[in-house]
Parts: C-alpha cells; sequence; structure tokens
C-alpha cells in the first residue's frame, strides 16, 4: 500500500491507472501523515468520472463516522455492506457472590477518627461500592487517590480547629502501608473480589494478541472505572501487555480534541484497554476485539452498543453473571436470539441513520446503589412532576429510541431516526448538527438540535431536544423517564402508623397527596400548558373547559361523574404549550379567582405566583364537535371577553329598554337577586314577555300569597323602594344546585340554593347578570369532583411508577386501591377476589416446588404464613402502600384548589355600594402578593373553627385496618393480572414484597423443580393413562405424574407417592381457573355473588358429582374396602337424584342434584390432583389444566350451577348477596288478592322495585320474584353500586334486620313442609 502511494505521490502511476481503490486497514491507512490521505484529497476530485477510481472500498474495521467522513470529503455515496449475523459471539463468565464486606481496613480507621462521616461522605460511598465490586484492595486505593484528586487534602487552614479531623485523616492515609491487588484465589493474600478475578482470567486469555489486543469493559460507576484502571496497570503476572485507560465523565462526549486524542490512543495501542461507564457506552470509538459488560446493564440499547463495539471479525462479547443469580440470568434471557431483534444492532452501528425496527424494547430495571457522578447527573433536565423523575441529555439517546420503538407503527416509516451532518460554523474548526425524525401522526415531525462539536454530542442533543418538545407538547411517555439514580429504602418512621385504637385494632396513616403542583410550580418557566375537560354528551349544556397548568398533566383516561338518575362521560385532551402575555395572564388570573370563588361561595384568594393552575372558558360553535377540534385550533376558541369582564367584575346590570325588545340578552345566562358576591343563583330559562312585575304567576308558589311580585318584594325585601319600570318583562328561572360529589354513584343529588320557597320568577331590575355564561358554569360546578379525579389519577401514576413500573393498566389500579368505603364507581372487592385467588395459586406452586419433601398439612402451613392479611399488611406498611390507599369519601364542601385559603378580609365586604361589583383594586393587591391569605389548614371562622378543622385533619390521615391493607395489595396483584398475565402478576407480587425469595420469573418454577422419579408401588391398569388423557383432552408428559395422581393413600408402600402432595398444588390451580372463568362469564357480578358461584363450584359436593359424570372415578387407584362400597353407593344416589331432579325440575334447568348425597372425598381429591399433575406435566404453565377445565368443568358448570340454581330457595341466595354487599334496606312486600287467589310478592330494595311476580301462595310468589330479582342483578350489575350506600353512610337498619331474619325463618319452614 505504501509503496503504490509513493509510486503515485512520484508520478510514476497516474489516478486513471486504476479501476478500484480497495482499502483492508482503513482506521490505519487513514492517519495523518500517510500518503494515501493526500491522494484520495488531490485526485479523487477530477472533474472527469473517467480519470477516476469507479470503486473505492474500505474493510469492516473502518467505522460509521470515518465513512461519513470521507463522503463528504469525496462527495461521494457510501454503500454499507453489513454481515449477515450482527450479533457477535457471546460468552457468559459466571463467578461467585463476594463474601459481605462494605468497608476496607482503612475505611474502618478513617471511620475511628471520623465516627459522623462530616469530612469525607462522598469518598466513603465510592469506597464501600469498589469494596463490594473490586475488593478490599481497592476500597484503599479510592482513599490514595484522593490524596492526589480531592482538594480538602490539599487546601487545609491549619490554624482553624475544625480542620483537625481531616488533618488526621490525611495523616493516617499518608502513612498507609497500601496492599497490590491479589487475585489469586488460593493465595492467602486475596484481596479482591471473584468478580474481579474472573475478569483477570479473561483479559490475561488474550495475552496473546500481544499489540494487536483492543479491548472494552463497561462498567456502571465512575469509581470503579477509575479504580480498576488503577489496579489493572500495576497487575502483572501476564497482565503485562494490558494499558489501561478510564474514561468516566462527559469530557470526552463533548470536547472534540480530548475525543481525537482517545480515539488516536486507542487506534495506536498506546491505550489498548477502554473502561468506559454506561453514560459514555455511545462513545464513537474504533471496533474492539473484546467487549466485557462487567455489570448486567438491562436495556436492550446497552446491549446493542457493547455488539456495535464488537463489530470486528472474531470479536466476543462476555457477559459477567453472578453464579445462581436468577435477576442476572432473567437480564440475559431478554438479548437471546428468540427475544432481540438484531436491527437494533445495526441502527446502533450506523448510530440511528437507519429505520429503527417498530417493536417494544424490553427494559429490567435493576435496583442498585446508583450515586451521583461529577459532571454527570449535572446540567438542563426534564423532570416528571408527578414522580419526580429527571432525564438528562445523557438519558435521551436511549429514550428516544425506546419512545419511537413504542410509537412507531409497523411499515410506517421508512427514514432514519437520526440525521447526522457536519456543519460550517464560523471560528469553529468543525462542528456536527443532528435531525431528529419522528413518527406519523405526532404534534412534531422533526427536530434539530445545536451544533455541537462532536457527531456523539450532536445526536445527544437533538435527542434531548427533542424528548424536551414532546413532553411539552404532553406526548411523551412518563414510562420513559429513568428511575431514580440511586436506591432509597422507606423510611421506617415514614411507614409506621401514626397511632392505634386499641379497640378495633385500625391503624392511623398519612393520606398520601400528589406532588404534581408542587413540582409544578418549582419547576415552572412562563410556559403554560392546556389540558382541556370536555362533558361528554353534555352538548351546549356544559361548556368545554381549558386548564392551563405549570407542567404538563399525564395521560388522564376518561371517567365518569354521577348525577340522579343518570351519569356523563368526563374527557380529556391536551394541546401545545404556550406562552401569555403579561395582560392576558393577569386576566386569566382573575378569571380563575372569580370562578373558584363562585364555585365555592366563599371569598377565596391565591396570589397568582402560588395558583397551581388557571381556567380558562371555551367557546365552540354549535355545529363543531369538540373531540374533532384540533388541539393546535383551542387557543381560537378561548373566550377572551367573557374572561376580561368576569375578572373585572362579578355582576352587571340588566338592560331594562333590551328586554323590551329582544330576548338575546337571556341566552346562556346566569343570574343572581342581589348585587353582592356571594348570593343565590339562577339559571334563565327563558324571558317571559307576557309577564310583568304587577303580574301574579300561577305556577310560582314563592308568591301565592301576595297580589303580585311587586307586593311580594314590598313584604320580603329590605329597602326595596319600588321600580322605574313596571311593565318590564319577568325573567323564569331554574334554581342551580350547588356543588356536590359527583364521583359517589349514591351521593343524593344537591340541594339548590333556593332554601325558602323555589322561586320561579324574577324581576330583572332586581337582579343581576352573572359574567360567567351558564354552560361554562355548568362545567365549572363540576370541577371539584373532575381535580378530585385527576389527582387520584396523578396518585395511581406516582404508585405505578414508585413501585409497579408503570406494568399495571391506569384505572385498574385505581380501583385496587380505593375502599369500598370511599364511595367510588369501583372498589377493590373484585379484583380482591381475584387477586386472592392467583395469591393463593402462587404461593401454592412456590410451597409445592421449594418443599419437595414436605406432605400436605405442611406445604399448608407454609402457604398460610406467605398469603396471611398480617405478612402482607406488614410488608405493605414496610414500602409505604397505606398512604396510597383511596379510603374516605369526596368531602366536595372543602374542595379548595391548591394553595387557595379563605381571605380573612372577606373581600365580599369590599364591594362597590353602589352594586357595580368593581374589585380591580382589591384583585390588584393579589397579583402583586398582597394582603398575605391564610395558610389552607387553618380555619378563620372561630365558630366553627373546631369542627372544620378536624375534617381537614381527617383529610390529611385515614384509619386503616390490618385486613384493607392486605385486601388492597391482593387486588393490586388482581389488577396486575388483569394487566399483563401471570409473570405480570409475579412481578407485581415480588414488588409488594410476598416473601417467596429465589424466585424472578415464572420460569424459575420449573428450573428448581426437583424431578419426581418415585413411582407407585402398584401399576396402573392398562388402558388408564390413555382413558384419562382422552377425558381431560390432553397429553400427559409424564405419566408418572399421572400414576401419583390416581393413586390414593391406602395403597400400600405409597406413602410418598400418593396423590395428597398434587391434590395440594391441584386444589389452589382449580381455585384460581375457577375464578377467572367467574371472571370472564360473569364479567360485572358482585364479589359476594362471585364468592357464592365459586364456593359451589369448588365444593366437594360439586367436584365429586363432576368425578363421576366425566368417569374419572373409574381409574382411581385405592386398596380399600370401605372406600370401594362408598364410591359404589355414592355413584348410585347420585344418580337416582338426578333423575328425580329431572321430572322435579319446573322450568327444565338442571338443579344442584348432589347437594343431598354425602360424597366420598377421595373423588373431589382427584379431580383436584389431576389438575396438579397436568400442571406440572407440562413444565409448570396452566395449558393442560385449562384444557382439563375449558372441556369437563367448564360445561358442567354452565349447565349446572348459575345464580337462580345455587340451592333450592332462591330468596336466601338473594338476600346473602345483598348482604355482602353491605346492603341493609331491602326486603319482600307480599300482598293477598283474595278476588284472583293469588298472591302478589315485590323485591324492594331502597324503596326500589326490583322486581314482582305473582304466585298461588306467598311462597311461589317470593321464589319467583327472588329469581327475577337475581336475574335483574345479573344483568344490571351496577345497579347496586348506584342504588345503595348502606356502606359508605355505616347505616344499619334494626327493623331490616328483623325482617330478614324472619324471612329467613319461613324458607327454613318451607323446606321442612
Amino acid at each position: 500500500m505504501l509503496r503504490g502511494c509513493n509510486h503515485v505521490m512520484q508520478g510514476l502511476w497516474t489516478i486513471s491507472h486504476f479501476s478500484a481503490i480497495l482499502v483492508t486497514d482503513a482506521h490505519l491507512a487513514l492517519r495523518d501523515g500517510l500518503p494515501l490521505t493526500d491522494i484520495l484529497e488531490w485526485f479523487c476530485r477530477s472533474p472527469s468520472m473517467f480519470v477516476r477510481p469507479r470503486i473505492l472500498a474500505f474493510g469492516l474495521s473502518m467505522t460509521r463516522a470515518d465513512l461519513e467522513t470521507m463522503e463528504r470529503s469525496l462527495l461521494a455515496e457510501s454503500v454499507y455492506s453489513a454481515p449477515a449475523q450482527l450479533r457477535p459471539l457471546q460468552v457468559v463468565v459466571q463467578y461467585e457472590p463476594a463474601h459481605a464486606q462494605s468497608q476496607s481496613k482503612l475505611t474502618q480507621n478513617i471511620h475511628q477518627l471520623d465516627p459522623t462521616w462530616s469530612t469525607c461522605y462522598l469518598l466513603l460511598r465510592d469506597a464501600q461500592y469498589a469494596v463490594q465490586e473490586l475488593g478490599s484492595c481497592a476500597g484503599d486505593l479510592v482513599w490514595r487517590r484522593a490524596l492526589k484528586d480531592i482538594e480538602i487534602f490539599s487546601e487545609l487552614d491549619d490554624d482553624d480547629p475544625s480542620d483537625k479531623g481531616i488533618n488526621e485523616v490525611r495523616n493516617l492515609i499518608e502513612n498507609w502501608d497500601f496492599s497490590m491487588p491479589n487475585a489469586n484465589p488460593s493465595s492467602r493474600g486475596f484481596n479482591v473480589t471473584p468478580k474481579f478475578a474472573r475478569l483477570v482470567e479473561v483479559l490475561r486469555a488474550y495475552g496473546p494478541c500481544g499489540d494487536d489486543f483492543r479491548g472494552i469493559v463497561l462498567v456502571r460507576q465512575d469509581c470503579v472505572a477509575t479504580i480498576m484502571a488503577d489496579m489493572l496497570r500495576v497487575m502483572t503476572d501476564g497482565l503485562e501487555f494490558l494499558r489501561p485507560l478510564a474514561l468516566t465523565g462527559n469530557l470526552a462526549v463533548t470536547d472534540a480534541h480530548r475525543l481525537a486524542s482517545i480515539r488516536r490512543s486507542f487506534e495506536s495501542g498506546k491505550h489498548n484497554l477502554l473502561i468506559l461507564t454506561k453514560t459514555l457506552e455511545d462513545l464513537d470509538v474504533p471496533p474492539a476485539l473484546l467487549v466485557v459488560r462487567y455489570d448486567v446493564f438491562e436495556s436492550q440499547i446497552s446491549f446493542s452498543y457493547a455488539c456495535a463495539h464488537a463489530c470486528r471479525p472474531s470479536s466476543r462479547v462476555v457477559h459477567m453473571v453472578e453464579n445462581d443469580n436468577d435477576v442476572h440470568r432473567q437480564v440475559l434471557t431478554r438479548f437471546s436470539e428468540g427475544s432481540f431483534n438484531e436491527r437494533w444492532i445495526s441502527v446502533i452501528i450506523h448510530n440511528g441513520g437507519i429505520p429503527i425496527p417498530p417493536s417494544p424494547l424490553a427494559e429490567h430495571r435493576l435496583t442498585s446503589q446508583f450515586f451521583d457522578q461529577a459532571g454527570i447527573y449535572s446540567g438542563p433536565y426534564i423532570e416528571d412532576s408527578v414522580t419526580g423523575r429527571r432525564l438528562y441529555e445523557h438519558d435521551a439517546l436511549e429514550a428516544i429510541y425506546r419512545f419511537v420503538a413504542i410509537t412507531q407503527k409497523a411499515g410506517s416509516s421508512s427514514s432514519p431516526l437520526l440525521v447526522t451532518r457536519e456543519v460550517s460554523v464560523p471560528e469553529i474548526q468543525r462542528a456536527w448538527s443532528c435531525a431528529v425524525t419522528l413518527p406519523v401522526g405526532l404534534p412534531i415531525k422533526e427536530v434539530t438540535g445545536p451544533t455541537r462539536s462532536t457527531p456523539t454530542h450532536a445526536r445527544r442533543s437533538a435527542a434531548y431536544e427533542a424528548c424536551v418538545q414532546l413532553y411539552e407538547y404532553g406526548a411523551f411517555r412518563h414510562d420513559l423517564f429513568p428511575p431514580h439514580q440511586y436506591h432509597v429504602e422507606p423510611d421506617a418512621a415514614d411507614a409506621a402508623p401514626l397511632a392505634t385504637d386499641k379497640v378495633s385494632g385500625n391503624q392511623c396513616y398519612l393520606r398520601k397527596r400528589t406532588q404534581f403542583w408542587s413540582n409544578a410550580i418549582r419547576l415552572h418557566k412562563h410556559r403554560w400548558f392546556p389540558f382541556v375537560i370536555y362533558v361528554d354528551g353534555g352538548g351546549v349544556d356544559y361548556a368545554p373547559i381549558m386548564v392551563l397548568t405549570r407542567q404538563p398533566l399525564p395521560h388522564i383516561p376518561s371517567f365518569r361523574l354521577f348525577f340522579p338518575a343518570t351519569s356523563k362521560a368526563i374527557r380529556t385532551s391536551r394541546a401545545p404549550p404556550l406562552e401569555l402575555e403579561k395582560q392576558r395572564l393577569e386576566i386569566l388570573y382573575l378569571f380563575t379567582l372569580r370562578l373558584c370563588r363562585a364555585i365555592s361561595n366563599k371569598p377565596l384568594v391565591c396570589p397568582l405566583e402560588k395558583m397551581t393552575y388557571l381556567f380558562a372558558p371555551l367557546k365552540l360553535p354549535e355545529q363543531v364537535d369538540p373531540q374533532f377540534v384540533n388541539a393546535v385550533c383551542l387557543m381560537d376558541y378561548i373566550s377572551w371577553e367573557t374572561i376580561e369582564l368576569a375578572g373585572k367584575t362579578w355582576m352587571v346590570k340588566f338592560d331594562l329598554q333590551e328586554l323590551h325588545t329582544s330576548s338575546k340578552g337571556v341566552h346562556d345566562l346566569v343570574v343572581q337577586d342581589r348585587s353582592v358576591e356571594f348570593t343565590r343563583r339562577y339559571y334563565v330559562a327563558r324571558l317571559r314577555q307576557d309577564l310583568n312585575p304587577l303580574s301574579k304567576p300561577e305556577d310560582s308558589p314563592r308568591e301565592a300569597e301576595y297580589a303580585n311580585l311587586v307586593e311580594y318584594c314590598k313584604a320580603r325585601r329590605k329597602c326595596f323602594e319600588g321600580l322605574s319600570d313596571y311593565s318590564q318583562p319577568l325573567i323564569e328561572v331554574s334554581g342551580i344546585a350547588m356543588t356536590g360529589n359527583h364521583i359517589n354513584p349514591t351521593a343524593k343529588a344537591a340541594a339548590t340554593e333556593s332554601s325558602k320557597g323555589t322561586v320561579k320568577y324574577l324581576i330583572p331590575e332586581l337582579s343581576a347578570k352573572f359574567t360567567i355564561p351558564a354552560s361554562t358554569f355548568r362545567t365549572a360546578l363540576l370541577l371539584p369532583s373532575i381535580t378530585k379525579r385527576i389527582e387520584d389519577f396523578l396518585i395511581v401514576h406516582e404508585l405505578n411508577a414508585n413501585l409497579l413500573s408503570y406494568s399495571i393498566n391506569e384505572n385498574l389500579l385505581l380501583a385496587a386501591i380505593s375502599a369500598p368505603s370511599a364511595g367510588f364507581e369501583v372498589n377493590y372487592e373484585r379484583l380482591e377476589f381475584f387477586g386472592d385467588s392467583f395469591l393463593k395459586y402462587l404461593a401454592s406452586v412456590y410451597v409445592f416446588v421449594t418443599n419437595p419433601a414436605q406432605h400436605e398439612g405442611a406445604l399448608h402451613a407454609a402457604r398460610q404464613y406467605i398469603i396471611s392479611n398480617k405478612v402482607l399488611m406488614q410488608n405493605a406498611a414496610r414500602i409505604g402502600l397505606p398512604e396510597y390507599v383511596q379510603s374516605k369519601p369526596f368531602s366536595h364542601k372543602l374542595w379548595y384548589p391548591p394553595n387557595f385559603a379563605v381571605d380573612p378580609l372577606s373581600l365580599s365586604t369590599l364591594a362597590d355600594p353602589a352594586g357595580s361589583g368593581d374589585e380591580n383594586g382589591v384583585m390588584a393587591n393579589f397579583l402583586l402578593g398582597k394582603p398575605d391569605p391564610t395558610h389552607r389548614g387553618e380555619d378563620v371562622n372561630t365558630s366553627h373553627g373546631s369542627k372544620k378543622k378536624k375534617l381537614r385533619d381527617e383529610n390529611v390521615t385515614q384509619w386503616l385496618g390490618d385486613k384493607t391493607i392486605a385486601d388492597v395489595t391482593e387486588a393490586i396483584i388482581g389488577a396486575a393480572y388483569m394487566s399483563g398475565g401471570q409473570q405480570n402478576a409475579l412481578q407485581a407480587a415480588k414488588a409488594l414484597q410476598v416473601p417467596i425469595p429465589l424466585i424472578e420469573q415464572w420460569e424459575d418454577f420449573r428450573r428448581k423443580a426437583v424431578a419426581i422419579h418415585s413411582t407407585p408401588s402398584r401399576p396402573l391398569r392398562q388402558g388408564t393413562t390413555l382413558a384419562v388423557e382422552a377425558i381431560v383432552g390432553h397429553h400427559f408428559h409424564l405419566p408418572d405424574l399421572l400414576a401419583q395422581a390416581l393413586t390414593h393413600s391406602s395403597v400400600e408402600g405409597c406413602n410418598a407417592t400418593c396423590y395428597e402432595r398434587l391434590e395440594f398444588l391441584g386444589d389452589a390451580i382449580l381455585d384460581f381457573l375457577t375464578v377467572r372463568y367467574i371472571f370472564s362469564r360473569e364479567d360485572h357480578l358482585s364479589p359476594g355473588a362471585m364468592t357464592m358461584l365459586k364456593g359451589a363450584m369448588v365444593s366437594n359436593s360439586t367436584l365429586a358429582a363432576l368425578c363421576v359424570t366425566c368417569g374419572l372415578h373409574k381409574h382411581l387407584h385405592f386398596d380399600s374396602y370401605a372406600l370401594a362400597t362408598a364410591i359404589e353407593t355414592y355413584v348410585h344416589q347420585l344418580e337416582a337424584k338426578r333423575l328425580e331432579a329431572e321430572v322435579a325440575a319446573e322450568d327444565n334447568q338442571p338443579r344442584q342434584h348432589w347437594l343431598q348425597v354425602e360424597p366420598p372425598k377421595a373423588l373431589s381429591d382427584i379431580v383436584e390432583s389431576v389438575m396438579g399433575a397436568l400442571y406440572v406435566s407440562d413444565g409448570f404453565i396452566l395449558d393442560g389444566a385449562e384444557n382439563f377445565f375449558k372441556n369437563v368443568l367448564e360445561p358442567f358448570y354452565d349447565r349446572h350451577i348459575t345464580l337462580k340454581t345455587l340451592s333450592h330457595h332462591p330468596t336466601k341466595i338473594l338476600f346473602e348477596m345483598l348482604q355482602s354487599h353491605g346492603c341493609q334496606q331491602f326486603e319482600l312486600v307480599k300482598e293477598r288478592n283474595d278476588s284472583t287467589q293469588q298472591t302478589r310478592c315485590d323485591c324492594v330494595i331502597h324503596q326500589i322495585t326490583l322486581a314482582s311476580a305473582m304466585g298461588s301462595t306467598a311462597q311461589t310468589a317470593g321464589r319467583a320474584a327472588s329469581e327475577l330479582a337475581l336475574d335483574a342483578l345479573q344483568c344490571k350489575p351496577e345497579f347496586l353500586s348506584r342504588t345503595c350506600d348502606c356502606r359508605e353512610t355505616g347505616q344499619s337498619n334494626k327493623g331490616a334486620q328483623a325482617s330478614i331474619k324472619k324471612m329467613l325463618v319461613e324458607i327454613e319452614d318451607e323446606k321442612g313442609v
């Protein structure tokens, strides 16, 4: 190559002699000073295409950055040919766990000198981490390096007595005898971790490569990288060829000269081993022969970077994994060929310059002690206002990869995500810019980042800018914020209850308050984020309201608000951020203040700088549907005239002349009966031109005793001096209901503001027009309930992020933490019922696998410990779950927006005596923060202060029983299963500290299970296996398990191989499958009814009847004459009862004919044991058990077990179902009609007749009415939640209870007859 270059340079050859130039060692041939660079620069730009080489080819060792540079210099286009297999050879190196050791000897001595670590706490953290990762030798080296790097050891004032301790620490380190690293495990001086010793073995194996060796080690922490380089630099015995360099911080990314120096030193071999932290994994360095992932990085993007660094032929990626560590093994499975799309490696090799695959990236966030690193966690960042998580510039590239992978649809884009170009910038030698192209359908199409001095920094900056804009537009996913960089255990003092009730045992906990509003104020940067609220189906009666928040709200799902006999859906949408001019900001502030004062009917005040959100009314054309309005155009629909008027005054006078000629002035209007701010208000129905003040309306009861409205005003209105116009038309009005609790379906209708007779007509001259339109005010009166629900979802969002890794649907999670006493539309009861069965199933599998030698009794005890309410409560309290529980009903009377308070000066007394309502001067004071409003927690009304203070205190705390907390835990697990299946529920159980150690994923059960080698002492009869497989509809992979499942303990010598253990496991599996089936069949049934159904389905009598029906009993393997006789007798009796039931059935509905026959327990046992055998035989997955359930149990249940067939008397079932819901207000009202000789029976619940029936006797009428009521409740499961409020009000009707007991006695008497 050099000889050919010299010939060209000397003119012996011309460039036209070449058809192609092939460079096999491009990374070496393109160095500065070599002739090839000049040749390409001088000759390849020939104006004639016929005299220049057609092809310029480079070997694989050339990086993408070099190719891009060559493209620009040659004005050519490169064609990249990637190998068919992008994934390099993977090697897993296992190491033994290190002995628990957090401090070296030097650290212990320093601790004696400085017990509080007041002088060098940060160094202590680094030393502890170095000891854990590298060994005791590394911990000492941290202190030695500190003598050179930390200024506190070099800039001491000896005259300062406070520096005495620092001097002693410095002297101790200076005189310490530091030991050399010893990686020989058999040596007495072994002072490194087994993990580091294994790394040394890996590196030593590359000694024969000599000067050709290039390696990269990826670690997690700066201190580990630095000390690891120090240790390797001084180690011998086969490691002399290593020349390590530790790279930390961001300098290598942001400084072009530093990056160029690193590249040159690595290419030349001056440094042949780079030790990079995770924050530098995107550093643009030449490929290496060896890449070691010293820590298990959880991200598939990190894995792709490791593979990209090892894109040379014969390169290897080494994963260092702790032996028998299930978490590490689980992370590695995410990189297996079936779980990982290798196109991501190509994306990383091309620096995002090709289309990315539209498949979500699997992430596994490991909990580890991340410490703040200087220079890394500084600079600009985005902060999630809900959780406080931050996204820095170095996090942005991975975040944008994950975002696009989730949002991009398959085949939707062929454009590269990132396009990095060199740009010309004056006074800068080389500069780079990057453009981010986002998927179609997002509010932003392309983002161009700022100019940077390196390509890597340009990509990071552009990705960060894209994240910022997506976040501000409300399009950025909150689950993309990286977890906190260090794991913080909940403070035991914060998690502990505040008090305990000695009688009930309930404990007092703080109630969770969302951090969003306080964070939003702290992070506010003069931009406001629109959040629009629509009342779905509200039409013109409910105008949309825009809420302008200081930080973007996360996605809020739609929800329902409840009114008497109806409900309305509330939908929300987000719009791009905006900056408000000072004038508009002031009028929006005044309008918001006016609206909140009108909603609460109290003189609320709040300075602008403390106001968390502003309200703006939207006025859409009647023909425009709000859901189809472009979010960008919403600002055009803000009614600025309304905002400005309402901000200035609360009322304006009527124009009497206009009322005589037109009724337009009363459209969409609210009127008030006097010219003061806090008074009664009414919606205007219409203008009555046919009536005047001298009229006597017949439909107005208020003026019934008076000749006309004028006479009424003379008698009842103070200071009434007559009217200026007695011919003015009257205004017909309707009362405005005060703010109520619209979250509770059973909440009673709010009373109207008129308490002294119904107001039907008002005289315009004595009234005033409220400055907020009626359609806006209707929606505004719902704002207390709407903001409460928004805050509920913010709390759910925080819980989902902090404990559950965003793994649960937010609607389900809200239901899971909502106690029935809260009075919400949904509560945890149904999910708790489901989660309880899953937890029993999970715990049963766990104790079955981890206790292979224990019998059924011991397994029961072990399972009970795991699922006991006490254990669940204690573990939940330890992680702070009780504060998230929603147990109290919404108190709308105490609603204030955040930071609002009642004005102690009472602004209503400052109104203009003339009735103008002008308060600009007063409001202006609040723009300046004067007067300072009282704290929200204080009450200025001393006469009622103690009562209100008690209510406010109760809003801060709540009393919870142990069972409630345990129920919430089970409900969250149930919600996790509903959201993501079995594995997701397992992860939720782990997050909630359910005690199942050593299990990280469901596959671990199969891997840890002890193989079953024992066989029954007596083999099964020939053909049994095929017969049972035909019954269950599934093949047994392990026939020995079927033999064990069918073997009764009476068989001699089968104490260890009978079906008892499998029956224990199958019982839990059957319980779970049954509950899941009930959920699918009865998707809205109340928990009480589901409990009764499940009890009937899994009872011994039902399973025994099913066993005989399907013929499974014929294959039971036993050796007991008594059992044989009992089974034979039971089969005959069961058949007889079945025939009797078919004859007696009045409606051809099969009944539970087996209830009157006592079965042998062995028959129900083998149904469960076969279920367990199928499960274990299939490798601890549910396929076989589900087939058995679907083929055999489901048809049996569908035919025989429904709410109507639970027993022979549906009235008892109905009453049990109502009582399980907590309802106390129900009865059967019977009335005899002698003329027809018929009895009518009405089922009445809360004075509502649910069902009625006629019968020849009271008993038949009651039975028929009860069956109809059960049908009605099954068809309308929301009836009870909308009607019954007994549980919320704590109502107990002794008369109703006595009536229930009497009716139950009548049922028993009827049975006796």
